[in-house]
């Protein structure tokens, strides 16, 4: 019983991670490509968070199994569970078993757990999966109980707040709850705790004692208009929700993306509704900048639903105040709709993890009787046979076939194959050993390296790309200078992966190669070897005519930390090629170079969307006060993610 809840949670948990990746990927998507409203981006990313909940638990209920789904398969008599992939299967119903009704003529001896043999189908063995349950259980519950510890520290900080007196402040709160349509008044209150005021529950605004006395009136009613929007909204309450989300879900790492852009549209729309119900925004951006000089760092230490708690977002909060800036409107009706059309496809389309106890077929083993494994052990046996056919294609076919088995005891012959006196035998022998990954191969294939056939040794430097250690690196040296170019491509690919930096010489020679793909693989090559010495060979790709080349030369830099000209940078942020610009920009701000400082400020003006957000990105990085004017002129780009990338990053500093 233990077993079977285990394996349903942990199916459970599996689905949410890839619903949740697919929605809350599509929804940034969906938001970063589309100038949308603050309430359409907050309906859009709220049901992604929720919607992960709902499609997984709905689809496992259900037990829809579409293309993809793995399956917890219980091997039987208390051994371990394993995971196995599914094909496409979908049972409308938890009730309707087609593998119960195909093998109701299985024998329990025949369905009994036989010894595996390694050639069988991998499985990946899960006897710790109750483990694994635990030990999520675990994380999330010490995250959630720290969140909800930092909450009552935060009760016990604000335990001193002593209601605000009959005035004119809560005359001005009782009038706008009543004109908002809400049914009381919230409770008013006050402390020298805080310095941003907060809403709290469903029903309180606490306020700093600074603004009873340093704020005008108007400001204080744009102050509590903007309050009073949090606890219309319910916006504490989904602050709750959503944190607790984030940490007992922590396995989704999106979800904290989430909520930041929950909270940012949150923020937008009680702006939005503070004005409707004072008249202007002036009020509301002239007591934002009066709460921003109160606030220290980090003042609460936890998410609340305050008015100035995300300074980040302060400079475009004012701005779009100042400014009237009013978002595109977007139909949340057809948006609620098209919204749920997206969690129904996901139900039917995303796969997921079945955690059924006895499902003890494949799915796509349903339509047919299950197979004894020594038949499979005959057919390994007839093909390792066929190896030594008089028919060259034959053999080859029959090589294959043995890969895609990866039956083990086929490797033996299959090495005796790699010296087939036809190449086309041995290019698939080499290509079935690949399959393996068993290093009983390394040395055979390292022996391909000097055979006359070029195919031949194509194949087997792809083959020995499959290892991680023990690379022939003297052999793939020597193959940096064979007259194939195909060859010369895949010895500069594997002799980044192979480590040596005695390859470093063979590799520099290849940056000046005819072929383009070569000498980007040279490149990339050069920058996995780690050596900071090599990175004088790259001086002649920054002018290399391939931009890709280029792109490569940057990247390899970055990865060597090696240093650059500073002139040689600023030419490559003038370059003709977006990708390179975009690069070197990012070098540029990286390494904080101010010399760079006027160009990517030309830069913010690119014909390029991702260049000019890259610039932004390097000048928020480059602590200058010639940086700090860019990105405050950047402030009025007609780019609204340079706006919002430059606002981000004045929030952060100072000049």
């Amino acid at each position: 019983m233990t077993g079977n809840i285990s394996s349903t949670a942990l199916a459970w948990l599996l689905t949410y991670a890839i619903h949740s990746t697919v929605l809350l990927s599509l929804t940034w998507l969906i938001v970063r490509r589309g100038r949308w409203s603050p309430g359409a981006s907050e309906l859009l990313w709220k049901s992604a968070m929720v919607g992960a909940l709902l499609t997984t638990s709905t689809q496992l209920w259900l037990d829809v199994r579409p293309a993809g789904t793995f399956m917890l398969r219980d091997a039987g008599s208390g051994k371990a569970d394993a995971v196995t992939t599914a094909a496409p299967v979908v049972s409308p119903a938890p009730h309707a078993s087609v593998a119960k009704a195909k093998t109701s003529d299985v024998q329990p001896s025949d369905i009994a757990p036989q010894p595996e043999s390694p050639g069988a189908r991998p499985s990946v063995i899960m006897s710790r999966s109750s483990v694994a349950v635990v030990t999520w259980g675990i994380i999330a519950l010490s995250l959630g109980l720290g969140y909800i510890a930092r909450r009552l520290i935060l009760v016990g900080r604000l335990g001193d707040r002593r209601a605000v007196p009959d005035g004119k402040v809560v005359d001005v709160l009782t009038e706008l709850a009543r004109d908002a349509g809400l049914r009381r008044t919230p409770r008013l209150t006050s402390t020298s705790q805080i310095s941003s005021p907060v809403a709290l529950g469903i029903g309180e605004i606490c306020v700093p004692d600074t603004a009873l006395t340093d704020l005008d009136l108007e400001q204080q009613r744009s102050l509590l208009a903007h309050e009073l929007a949090h606890l219309a909204r319910r916006d504490p309450v989904w602050l709750v929700a959503g944190s607790l989300i984030e940490r007992v879900f922590w396995i989704q790492p999106l979800n904290r993306i989430a909520n930041r852009e929950i909270a940012t549209s949150a923020e937008f729309l009680c702006d939005d509704w503070a004005v409707r119900r004072t008249g202007s925004g002036v009020p509301l951006a002239r007591c934002l900048a009066q709460v921003a000089e109160w606030i220290q760092a980090s003042p609460l230490g936890v998410p609340v639903a305050g008015m100035a708690e995300e300074r980040s977002l302060l400079v475009s909060r004012v701005a779009r105040l100042v400014d009237g800036v009013k978002p595109s409107n977007h139909s949340r009706r057809g948006l609620a709709l098209a919204t749920v059309g997206v969690l129904v496809a996901t139900i039917l389309v995303a796969p997921g993890v079945s955690g059924k106890a006895n499902s003890l077929l494949l799915a796509d083993e349903v339509q047919k009787p299950m197979q004894d494994t020594t038949s499979d052990a005959g057919v390994v046996s007839a093909l390792i046979a066929r190896l030594d056919d008089e028919n060259a294609e034959v053999r080859s076919a029959a090589a294959h076939s043995l890969g895609r088995l990866k039956d083990s005891r086929a490797v033996p012959a299959l090495i005796g194959a790699l010296k087939d006196r036809e190449p086309k035998v041995r290019v698939s022998a080499a290509e079935a050993l690949s399959e393996f990954e068993d290093t009983r191969a390394i040395a055979p294939l390292t022996d391909l390296l000097n055979d006359q056939s070029t195919d031949v040794k194509q194949t087997a430097l792809d083959a020995l790309s499959h290892f991680e250690s023990n690379l022939p690196s003297a052999a793939i040296i020597r193959l940096l200078s064979d007259p194939d170019t195909d060859v010369r491509h895949s010895a500069a690919h594997l002799a980044g992966k192979a480590h040596d930096r005695s390859a470093t010489g063979a590799l520099a020679k290849l940056v000046g190669d005819p072929s383009s793909d070569v000498r980007q693989a040279a490149i990339e090559a050069i920058g996995q070897l780690g050596d900071p010495a090599a990175a004088v060979a790259l001086v002649p790709a920054f002018s290399d005519a391939n931009p890709d080349v280029r792109e490569q030369a940057l990247s390899a830099i970055e990865e060597l930390k090696a240093p650059l000209a500073e002139q040689t940078l600023l030419a490559l942020m003038r370059d003709r090629d977006p990708d390179v610009r975009q690069s070197a920009a990012h070098l540029a701000g990286e390494r904080s170079v101010v010399g760079a400082i006027p160009t990517l400020r030309r830069m913010l003006d690119d014909p390029n969307p991702d260049v000019r957000e890259s610039a932004v990105d390097a000048l928020g990085n480059i602590p200058d006060g010639a940086a700090y004017d860019a990105l405050r002129s950047a402030l009025t780009s007609t780019d609204a993610k340079v706006r919002r990338g430059a606002a981000e990053a004045l929030g952060d500093r100072r000049p």
